[in-house]
């Protein structure tokens, strides 16, 4: 399956952020994603199946195992004989595994998909291992499927092209382009900077969201498998929120991160009038460049940025937001993502630091918030489309969405993305911390923030 350029890469040490992955992956709290496609048209099984292959040659940390006793470390070996299961079933048909949602990386490999269809419409689940890859490199796998697919189905069309890999190009996804280049000054302060930026990490202690749930922290509490909420924007709706970030001259991100602040604090005021002034945290997603990122398989090259307030500071709506953007600056975030990987790697020498810092009980952070935002250009350039929407063949990709994992005292995680011109925001729970109905309550909170903001930055006349 894998040809000798490929086999040559490996084994292949794995990065600081793939052992955090690792390391905090746990039997309650996997670290594991989904990521889930609604096509219409049938999809023919002999051609998705040889797709599946093809894609998978070129993205090979998902056939790929841990070997934990490598002289010098954890290190990723091509498993033998092992590759991802595809599990077919008609549209409607449950969906799980008898391992749960836990995939173990020593025993088997760090993907998983199902197909459902029926009726002209089908639905794939896919489930990726965090360490294995972020949801760019699931993005970029499934957009090489999609395109090998289209490639082979017959299609009056032209033909989509995937993105072109180079396997060696992974023996770099842990080096990152240097925030430091400019000389000594710059680095010195970019060391100033890590060290006040971690001082702030371990003082300002976040707070989980408050639960609502009858028994909080029932362990055994449980939710369906590969559970999500999600809420789609209208087409109108998503290009108002883009122009109301456009009039305040910052980004849409800065804006989806400035309302989930709110949207917490006015959660955690319904749920806990009496609470004291707590400190909230937003675990971001940071995507880390490297000079080979355009033609790099499935992997991960992300890290994370942190942004802190307290609720109190929650308020002044327009200057928050201000605050917000000044600290989201793509420089801010890309030194912030890269402290945060030198500091696990210092802590890795310390005895006992990683456990210390990855306990079950300290919050890590109040919640996490991903943006993937268009998500077309990972997909791939060549696609043919219809109405904004990618066409493979005889398929057409009508919706695509996923959310983050979730960690202990981290009791929701939120993904936000973009396709067919429409926003989505997708979310994940606790069961132990937040019902069913409490995080659909959570979800509408968020989603009216953000229609709020179409109004509160309105268009001169």
């Amino acid at each position: 399956m894998f040809d000798s350029s490929v086999a040559a890469v490996f084994p292949l040490p794995l990065t600081a952020f793939e052992k955090y992955m690792l390391m905090d992956d746990r039997p309650d709290y996997p670290m594991v994603f989904p990521f889930r496609l609604r096509l219409s048209g049938e999809i023919s099984r002999p051609i998705f199946e040889s797709s599946f292959e093809e894609a998978l040659s070129h993205h090979p940390l998902l056939c790929a195992l841990v070997n934990r006793s490598a002289r010098r470390g954890p290190a990723w070996v091509l498993a033998e004989g092992l590759r991802p299961s595809v599990d077919w079933g008609l549209l409607g048909d449950a969906i799980g595994s008898p391992r749960g949602e836990k995939i173990d990386l020593n025993t088997e490999v760090g993907l998983r998909v199902w197909v459902r269809q029926g009726d002209g419409s089908a639905e794939v689940t896919f489930q990726f291992h965090h360490s294995c890859c972020d949801g760019i490199g699931a993005l970029r796998f499934i957009g090489h499927l999609l395109a090998a697919y289209g490639g082979r189905a017959p299609s009056a069309g032209r033909r989509p092209k995937p993105w072109p890999t180079d396997p060696a190009s992974l023996l770099g996804r842990g080096r990152f382009v240097a925030d430091v280049a400019a000389g000594k000054g710059k680095q010195t302060r970019a060391i100033w900077a890590g060290l006040r930026d971690a001082a702030r990490w371990v003082s300002r202690r976040p707070a989980p969201l408050c639960p609502n749930t009858p028994a909080a922290g029932n362990h055994t509490a449980t939710r369906p498998f590969l559970e999500t909420y999600r809420h789609v924007f209208e087409e109108s709706e998503t290009k108002n929120l883009f122009q109301a970030a456009a009039r305040q001259r910052v980004t849409v991100n800065d804006l989806l991160l400035r309302d989930i602040f709110l949207a917490l604090r006015q959660w955690n005021a319904e749920q806990a009038p009496e609470s004291a002034d707590r400190w909230l945290r937003i675990a971001v997603p940071v995507k880390l460049k490297t000079r080979d990122d355009d033609r790099m398989s499935a992997a991960n090259g992300v890290s994370y940025n942190f942004l802190t307030r307290r609720e109190s500071q929650c308020v002044d709506r327009s200057a928050f937001l201000q605050g917000i953007s000044r600290e989201n600056d793509p420089a801010t975030r890309y030194r912030r993502g890269t402290s945060f990987l030198r500091g696990f790697r210092c802590m890795e020498l310390i005895p006992g630091a990683i456990p210390l810092l990855m306990g079950a009980n300290r919050c890590f952070s109040t919640t996490v918030l991903s943006n993937l935002g268009n998500m077309r250009r990972y997909f791939g350039k060549q696609f043919p489309c219809e109405s904004g929407k990618i066409v493979a063949g005889n398929l057409v990709l009508e919706d695509a969405f996923g959310a983050p994992p979730i960690r202990p005292n981290t009791h929701a995680a939120f993904a936000i993305g973009t396709y067919g011109r429409r926003l989505w925001v997708c979310v994940r729970r606790d069961p132990r911390a937040l019902t069913a109905d409490g995080v659909r309550r959570l979800l509408g909170i968020y989603v009216n923030r953000l229609r709020n903001s179409t109004t509160e930055f309105p268009a001169v006349s």
